[in-house]
């Protein structure tokens, strides 16, 4: 129990639910929880309900991931409550990442989920089941400021900081979760649920599964489920060249050099893609990928507001660097960023998140 020291303090008697997917995060998650004093139960949802058959056999909320949740309890010791939210799991967020496939853009179907479904699922699971908290094994920290209002923040892990997915959550689920690995090491969880002989200490990673198919596109997948229409098109060039046609503009994203179907003998990136007319547009210039601005909208403050003119960190995607950007035209919940250097692939779908130092500002979908 070595890393036990790590924590102070202990909640006896008090009950927390914890999302358990039965991988080596969520399961130490509980573990630690347990070491605490709390009263844990664990509770997974479940996502898909078979009707597409090329789904990954792994996936978040499929039937192997609820398996390793029950064999996680079961080594733990504490009671799995299975919740079915394949309907609204199909209807909230597979339909809406297909919307914004077949309109040009690309989804990101984590943050949507943790957002609009997982959370709010979770929490409202709990309180029925007389838990006062959640806690998941996401990487990212929460402290609390002056006001005793809940900061997100980046967690202590810069390669699995995971503040970028969680940028969307609800100044109420924010009170009310707790992400005790935001301040560990992913290779310290292992370690220590190796040593507990933990069996999740030994599965793959788990990460996005529920959004990968076995076989072809995410967007395929979407499309067989929801009778999905196709916009076929060409490829061309900046100066009109047509270099080659595609059977579905939902098959692309703004920066993608592989599988385009054609070759030119350079490298060339999609730049652009027109929802209407199935044009792609590609090239091979230096710098052609990379965008001076961007606007957002649904942008939802998790602090104060910035002014005009203000600066912030912002990220457009998962993993890639934060970079300095300036506020422009704030206008409800719609901003224009200014990026102080150019950012590779600005996608129109994606997240942009805005940091000061580790903490979440607040975040919006690109548009433009």
């Amino acid at each position: 129990m070595h890393f036990v020291s790590l924590y102070n303090w202990s909640m006896k008697n008090k009950t927390i639910a914890v999302g358990l997917s039965g991988g080596v995060d969520s399961t130490l998650t509980a573990l630690i929880l347990k070491q605490r004093g709390y009263q844990v139960i664990g509770i997974t949802l479940k996502l898909h309900d078979g009707i597409v058959k090329n789904l990954s056999n792994q996936h978040c909320g499929g039937n192997r991931s609820i398996l390793n949740a029950q064999r996680s309890a079961d080594e733990l010791g504490i009671a799995l409550h299975v919740i079915d939210c394949c309907q609204d799991f199909g209807s909230r967020i597979l339909k809406n990442c297909w919307s914004a496939f077949e309109s040009g853009s690309t989804p990101n179907p984590c943050f949507l989920c943790n957002a609009a479904m997982k959370f709010p699922e979770l929490l409202h699971t709990a309180r029925s089941l007389g838990a006062e908290q959640i806690a998941t094994g996401h990487y990212a920290r929460i402290e609390y400021d002056s006001r005793s209002w809940p900061v997100l923040k980046r967690g202590a892990d810069v390669n699995k900081d995971q503040s970028y997915f969680l940028a969307g959550l609800s100044f109420e689920i924010l009170r009310s979760v707790v992400f005790p690995l935001g301040t560990m090491q992913k290779e310290e969880v292992k370690k220590i649920a190796a040593d507990y002989g933990l069996s999740s200490a030994k599965l793959a990673e788990s990460q996005d599964l529920c959004f990968a198919a076995q076989e072809g596109h995410f967007s395929d997948m979407l499309q067989a489920r929801f009778s999905g229409k196709s916009t076929p098109g060409i490829f061309i060039d900046e100066f009109g060249k047509q270099l080659g046609t595609h059977s579905g503009i939902h098959h692309y994203t703004i920066g993608q050099r592989r599988g385009l179907g054609f070759a030119t003998g350079e490298r060339v990136k999609i730049i652009s893609i027109d929802p209407k007319s199935g044009v792609i547009v590609v090239s091979g210039r230096k710098g052609a990928a990379y965008a001076a601005q961007c606007t957002v909208n649904t942008f939802k403050w998790s602090r104060e507001p910035l002014e005009e003119g203000e600066h912030a960190m912002a990220q457009v995607r998962y993993r890639q660097t934060a970079v300095e950007a300036v506020i422009q035209n704030t206008n409800k919940d719609s901003l224009q960023i200014n990026f102080t250097l150019p950012v590779f692939g600005v996608t129109p779908g994606q997240i942009l998140v805005l940091y000061r130092d580790d903490c979440v500002l607040g975040s919006g979908v690109i548009s433009r």
